[in-house]
């Protein structure tokens, strides 16, 4: 590891040659101490802050950055801080030190000190031995120092002007307790410390707490080893053994190294849990626990020195050992590494390092899919519904157009009965009658012959050709209402008669064509295009004014065709659904009834085309919607 040096064995001209050099960088600093007056008279404060290491060590900027954010409450322009980077692990022997006091007496020698803040275990000590020559009656605030260090600088010659915020020895004892309670099979405990006078201050509460733990518990104190023979005894450990690491300046051998960089190599050369007291050690190999934050003792060293500059009470006790500088944090990864459940963790503890997992990771993408699929599901489970509401409603309007459909046939049929009826009723009876009265009638006319005046005998013979032309009447509407011989000579005598009975009747000629007929069309069907071509012929007559008309019969081989078109006056069809009156709609009913189709095609002036396809058999629709079913 690099930074090793061995000081004490260095020549008295090395020595004078360190001296020299370090004299000459720190020197090579200009500090100004000249007070700068301030806008309202006041005198700008003079504060030296003397760092026991160097300003790269990971420990000496945390302190300075709590520093700031302490001393950062008061406006910067009123305070001017003067830091010195003393490395007094690198230079331990005393022509060193008193080289270097001397540096600092000529240096701040009648500067207007107003406070010196000293950071660290070996800057107190070096102020214990040097302060009333470097920094008489000045006050003077410690930071980073052990509880156990407030006895010796109380009975120091400093004792009247010295405060400070003090590392509490009890996150030492917390600190056993948590590794023991989480390691509860541990049967050795293993202390590294280094020797130097830091080390040794650092790792006295460690030391005491472990030594309570004993007998249960055997302990190793390895201070005093090299870091070699360290790293080889921590290699041959028990697998239950758990290791504690406090500082390690300097060791055993008196080579001078950075307390983290040997913390790295101790969790490089193991795999037994490591605990440490600092939280600048966390990410570095120790699992975590209850951790002094040097950067919290370093904000409240800055209040404290805010306090004394203003010239506030300092309060009952010089010292303050505040428990809120301490942190519970563990390493994520040494947690897993070891295998400590995290419901061992104390409640307030923060763990750090945690790996993210697939939810910390995409999140926003796990949301955003399940807030899709949320919204998918809602719009299926919406269109479910709405499809099965439509499905009822689908099959209540099939429902009802079946019903309608069978009411539309049932009247369709009563109406063919009551026709039936009707016709014969006329047939039978009434023309039967007016024949019999034909009759009679004519006899009255031969025996009148003979009778005078004349007009008498026209009179009967005009009554005679009246009762033969009602009688023609009788039997035409007869067979209007029930064509019977539609039954007994088929669809297309039928539509012949009917339609030289309309031409003769109206004088509009009318021209049938016919098409591979079906010999086989079913009643229903053949009764329906014959009602409607009626229908049609008797609307033309009535509307139309047509000169001419054009019926056409054409067959397939599942249906039949039938279109009645004329040159009439023609009409708006849509025009024609708000008119009184029944003809177009009773012509749909029928078609509809024996599952056709129904079509009108009209314009003003330009004449009327009804279209109908009707099934050749009644059932043939129906079996084919059955099929697709």
């Amino acid at each position: 590891m690099s930074g090793k040096q061995s000081p004490g064995s260095l020549s008295p001209n090395v020595v004078h040659i360190v001296v020299v050099l370090m004299a000459i960088l720190l020197i090579g600093r200009p500090a100004p101490l000249t007070a700068e007056p301030q806008p309202n008279g006041t005198r700008e404060k003079q504060v030296v802050v003397l760092y026991s290491q160097p300003r790269d060590f990971p420990a000496t900027e945390m302190v300075e950055q709590g520093l700031m954010e302490g001393l950062g409450k008061e406006n910067r322009r009123s305070v001017q801080l003067y830091s010195e980077y003393l490395d007094l692990s690198r230079f331990r022997d005393m022509p060193q030190r008193t080289a270097l006091a001397n540096l600092l007496h000529n240096r701040y020698v009648g500067g207007n000190i107003d406070l010196v803040v000293c950071v660290d275990v070996p800057a107190a000590y070096f102020l214990m031995e040097y302060g009333d020559k470097l920094f008489s009656g000045i006050p003077i605030v410690m930071c980073s120092i052990p509880e156990s260090l407030s006895e010796p600088l109380l009975t120091s010659p400093l004792k009247e002007r010295v405060s400070g915020v003090l590392e509490p020895a009890a996150v030492s004892q917390y600190l056993v307790e948590s590794a023991l309670r989480f390691k509860p099979d541990t049967a050795h405990a293993v202390l590294i410390a280094g020797s130097f006078e830091n080390d040794r201050a650092r790792s006295a509460a460690l030391r005491k707490a472990l030594a309570a733990v004993t007998p249960k518990v055997e302990f190793t104190d390895l201070t005093g080893l090299g870091l070699g023979d360290i790293l080889e005894r921590v290699e041959k450990l028990s697998p239950d053994s758990i290791i504690f690491y406090s500082t390690l300046f300097v060791d055993g051998k008196g080579h001078s190294y950075v307390p983290r960089n040997v913390l790295r190599s101790i969790a490089a050369h193991t795999d037994l849990p490591i605990f440490g007291p600092y939280e600048s050690y966390l990410g570095d190999g120790i699992i975590g626990g209850p951790l002094i934050s040097l950067r919290l003792e370093g904000r409240k060293a800055g209040e404290m020195a805010l306090r004394i500059l203003r010239a506030q009470p300092p309060g009952d006790s010089p010292f303050i050992t505040p428990d809120d500088i301490a942190l519970t944090q563990y390493d994520w990864r040494q947690l897993q590494r070891h295998n400590i459940a995290e419901r061992l963790l104390p409640k307030d503890s923060t763990i750090l390092f945690r790996e993210a997992s697939l939810w910390d990771l995409y999140k926003r993408y796990i949301i955003g899919v399940v807030v899709l699929l949320a919204l998918q599901t809602l719009l299926i489970v919406g269109l479910v519904f709405n499809l099965r509401q439509r499905k009822k409603a689908e099959a209540a309007l099939q429902d009802s157009r079946s019903e309608l459909q069978t009411l539309a046939g049932r009247l369709i049929s009563s109406q063919e009965e009551e026709l039936s009826r009707l016709s014969r009723e006329f047939h039978d009876d009434y023309a039967q009658r007016l024949a019999a009265l034909a009759i009679e009638t004519g006899t009255l006319e031969l025996h009148s012959a003979q009778l005078e005046p004349a007009p008498l005998r026209d009179r009967i013979g005009h009554i005679k050709k009246q009762v033969i032309n009602l009688s023609d009447d009788i039997h035409a509407l007869s067979r209007e209402l029930h064509p019977a011989i539609l039954k007994d000579l088929g669809l297309e005598r039928a539509i012949n008669s009917l339609c030289t009975n309309f031409s003769d009747r109206e004088d509009i000629p009318v021209t049938c064509h016919y098409e591979a007929l079906p010999e086989n069309l079913s009643p229903d069907a053949a009764l329906c295009i014959y009602r409607v071509i009626q229908e049609g012929l008797r609307n033309i007559a009535k509307h139309a004014h047509a000169r001419h008309v054009d019926v056409f019969l054409k067959g397939s081989a599942n249906r039949l065709l039938a279109t009645i078109e004329d040159d009439g006056a023609g009409f708006e069809p849509k025009c024609a659904r708000h008119t009184p009156g029944i003809g177009l709609a009773s012509m749909r009913e029928r078609v509809q009834y024996v599952k056709g189709e129904f079509t009108v095609s009209s314009e003003p002036g330009n004449g009327t085309v009804i279209t109908l396809s009707v099934p050749v058999h009644r059932g043939e629709d129906e079996k084919a919607e059955n099929t697709a079913c």
